[in-house]
């Protein structure tokens, strides 16, 4: 079981770092989960639209950063059903044997318990034919925090005639549909979704810090964002997100996400200043 996706799914189970100052010194190889994110709750979801800057660095083979776009449905009452799909960015060395910057997708009907896979590792996610965009593929060029900006689209959302979860990318352009999430691999998330989370996610060595997003924290002007967050319903319109939405950050003054802004937008990363 991937631990960082069994965690992501679930904020009060995720890793913090430890406020012990007794605690044993940390070992050097030793890694820990931290995320910053924007959480949403709502009765139903059926999709959502948002951009994402995209970066690119190097790290040590036991570490990974990134971006969560995820929707999930943690079930009703005493249901104790976890679904959830989720896309994304990240540096993964030890999944792809390289410190390149991959599109990702994952999901779930279990938590991650007995189900789900990242990518086309198991029978899931279905790519649509001919696209160039397909999970696990390389984004050779990435964001510069000093300069130009490459940006992902991400559209994700669930149609009526066949009750599956479209996924559409695009990058600097227009997002196509690239692939799938039928609705047969999910109980409530066959449905509707009922909660959503956005944000960067890093797991690091605690002797140096991996970067998150561009590597700089929230309230710098080189921080990566996310933008043009649109929800979208059961007939496909799309409106604003709701402004004040609860964050979750592992460690704020080491990793750290600002407001969602009237615009849609809101900035994360760290451990960096300026």
């Amino acid at each position: 079981m991937d631990p960082l996706l069994s965690m992501s799914i679930n904020e009060s189970q995720i890793i913090q770092r430890s406020q012990n100052k007794d605690a044993p010194q940390l070992d050097a190889g030793a890694t820990s989960l931290y995320v910053a994110t924007h959480l949403m709750d709502s009765p139903s979801y059926y999709g959502l639209t948002v951009t994402s800057d995209v970066y690119g660095f190097s790290i040590q083979e036991n570490e990974r950063s990134g971006i969560l776009v995820q929707i999930n449905n943690f079930g009703y009452g005493t249901d104790p059903s976890q679904d959830g799909i989720s896309l994304g960015w990240h540096v993964y060395p030890a999944l792809y044997g390289d410190s390149k910057t991959h599109f990702f997708v994952s999901w779930t009907r279990d938590n991650y318990q007995k189900t789900g896979c990242y990518n086309l590792q198991c029978p899931g996610y279905v790519p649509e034919a001919n696209v160039s965009i397909v999970p696990g593929v390389a984004i050779e060029e990435v964001s510069d925090p000093n300069g130009a900006k490459r940006a992902m689209i991400f559209k994700v959302f669930k149609v009526d005639n066949s009750g599956d979860w479209l996924v559409h990318i695009g990058l600097d352009s227009e997002p196509n549909l690239v692939g799938r999430f039928p609705k047969s691999l999910f109980t409530n998330l066959a449905e509707e979704g009922n909660n959503i989370r956005l944000g960067g996610f890093v797991i690091t060595r605690e002797t140096q810090l991996a970067p998150m997003g561009s590597g700089f924290l929230c309230n710098s002007t080189k921080a990566a964002s996310f933008s043009n967050i649109q929800l979208i319903n059961q007939n496909g319109q799309t409106s604003k997100v709701v402004q004040n939405q609860p964050t979750f950050a592992s460690d704020n003054n080491t990793y750290s996400v600002s407001p969602i802004s009237i615009e849609g937008k809101f900035t994360y990363g760290g451990p960096l200043l300026q």
